[in-house]
């Protein structure tokens, strides 16, 4: 059976999260459905009027460029369509993006009568949209400050992109005069050629040529030597589209074969240098990790065993646990995943490792920590204008009272194994806040969970389940739990761990996990007489 037209419409208004709104012009009456006063955050009773309120409900840099879209339809025989893009000022001080789309009534004067349309939360995706321009800005301005020519050749082997640096070698003011020009409109025939066939074969065989001394000979100037390498450049989709090239002038380095060879052996010391610091960070980082948690317990009580699994995608990673002794009886557990992985990754979890410090006073709150590392981390990304993340879970096991208190910072909430059953662990509260370091001052909640609830628990990051085989398919959080729930309930749960990252990296073959991989497992060992 087809449901009514005004059916269909709420049913269309929810699969795309989007509320109504209507506002009568000559009386300033307007109307939000319950989706809009969602966003808004108010009731019906203490919702604003958007229209005529401008300043009390949008952010400061935004006010003016409202004004002129409204006065654009408000207008006699303005335009029609009312669109927006826009930060929301809710009453708690939070801030929201709102895409506001409207249509303007109007009278046989052409005077607007009634404007009605829709709105949505588009938060989340501006986020998004705002981290991927920082990236952005942070390659440009690498790309734009270091002294190297660094460019982009489409198939023909003509420049499509290049740094300022690369111009100003060709004797160009500016990159863009680059564009579209071939070595050939520089360099003689002869090395033009060579260059031209050098980017032909690595296109055809994708294969990269790699610090090769190169002679440049120029029309009209002196001979100079070069540093090259140039890579395939492909598309997302493994297209080739031309290739990537960075060079450096060394000219001053072939003028004779000593200098030349010292400087060489400068260049492997310095790289030998760089990968010694690279270990000894990598080395830094597991020493810092408890391989072992020692069992703790209560005489006549409860006794926990605990297990560990931490797998590094590269020398620097971005995931780790810290074991937090609060009293003979309670323990607390952090797991924590970083955006990405590698130097930033490993600098990010420094900067939390020394906030934890900082934040011990406050262990036995896990909603209270969660705050305090959210704080410490935001203040600092905030400063240096660098746009990270990390999700953080924080449990605190109290014997005593037989309960885990928990918090979580956008992570995934843990396994529970009980009686051969696994599940994940959920709650009627709000216990899952925004990731650490996004937003200032968020406050996180808390819940507690009885040990009569699990025989086993595991915390883990999303490198064990968003492990890939060779067709790009996910190992998946159910597949880890059907996995864990085949094992025998008797297994202890290091085996557990390890029986998993085993199946996983089968899984995944040749191809590696892709991501960190970091674990932690507590088995509760019953009462003891």
């Amino acid at each position: 059976m087809i449901p009514p037209e005004e059916d269909r419409l709420e049913l269309a208004l929810r699969a795309s999260n989007e509320g109504i709104w209507q506002w009568r012009v000559s009386d300033h009456s307007v109307q939000y459905s319950d989706r809009v006063l969602g966003f808004l955050d108010c009731s019906s009773d203490n919702a604003p009027n958007i229209f005529t309120d401008i300043d009390r409900c949008f952010h400061e840099n935004d006010r003016e460029h409202f004004k002129r879209v409204l006065e654009g339809v408000l207008k006699q025989d303005g335009k029609e369509l009312f669109g927006v893009d826009i930060r929301f000022l809710k009453d708690s001080g939070s801030i929201s993006w709102l895409r506001i789309r409207g249509a303007c009534v109007r009278d046989d004067e052409g005077y607007p009568l009634m404007i009605a349309g829709s709105i949505i939360d588009i938060s989340r995706r501006k986020e998004a949209e705002l981290a991927l321009e920082e990236e952005r800005h942070l390659i440009r301005m690498l790309i734009e400050n270091i002294p190297n020519n660094v460019y982009f050749k489409d198939m023909d082997s003509r420049f499509v992109m290049a740094n300022q640096a690369t111009a100003e070698k060709m004797g160009l003011k500016n990159s863009a005069e680059l564009i579209g020009k071939t070595d050939h409109d520089f360099f003689t025939a002869q090395h033009a050629d060579k260059s031209r066939r050098d980017e032909l074969e690595i296109m055809l065989s994708g294969h990269p040529q790699e610090s090769t001394v190169e002679r440049e000979t120029w029309v009209g100037q002196e001979d100079s030597y070069v540093i090259t390498t140039k890579i395939p450049w492909y598309d997302r989709r493994g297209n080739v589209k031309g290739t990537f090239g960075v060079t450096s002038d060394v000219s001053a380095l072939v003028t004779t074969q000593l200098r030349l060879s010292k400087v060489a052996e400068e260049l492997r010391i310095r790289n030998r240098i760089y990968e010694e610091e690279l270990q000894l960070a990598h080395d830094i980082q597991r020493a810092v990790l408890d391989d072992e948690i020692p069992d703790i317990s209560i005489q006549g009580g409860h006794q926990l065993s605990f297990a560990t699994k931490y797998i590094p995608a590269s020398e620097m990673a971005g995931d780790f646990y810290e074991v937090i002794p609060i009293s003979k009886t309670e323990v607390g557990l952090l797991i924590c995943d970083v955006m990405g992985h590698g130097v930033r990754s490993a600098l990010i979890v420094s900067m939390l490792r020394g906030l934890l410090e900082r934040e011990r006073d406050s262990a036995r709150l896990p909603e209270w920590l969660l705050y305090g590392l959210n704080d410490g981390l935001y203040r600092i990304l905030n400063k240096s204008g660098i746009t990270m993340f990390a999700t953080a879970l924080y449990m605190v096991f109290d014997l005593e009272a037989g309960r885990i208190n928990y918090s979580s910072a956008g992570h995934p909430m843990p396994m529970l194994k009980k009686d051969g059953k696994v599940s994940f662990l959920k709650s009627d509260q709000e216990v899952v806040g925004p990731a650490l370091g996004l937003l200032p001052e968020t406050p996180y909640c808390g819940d507690s969970l009885s040990f009569d609830a699990f025989n086993q628990l595991y915390l883990y990051t999303d490198g064990i389940y968003e492990a890939e085989n060779a067709h790009g398919e996910q190992f998946g959080r159910e597949g880890v739990s059907d996995f864990i729930a085949e094992l025998e309930d008797d297994m202890p749960v290091q085996e557990v761990i390890d029986h998993l990252t085993e199946m996983v990296g089968e899984y995944c073959g040749g191809n590696g996990y892709g991501d960190d991989v970091c674990m932690l497992g507590v088995e509760l060992a019953g009462v003891r007489g």
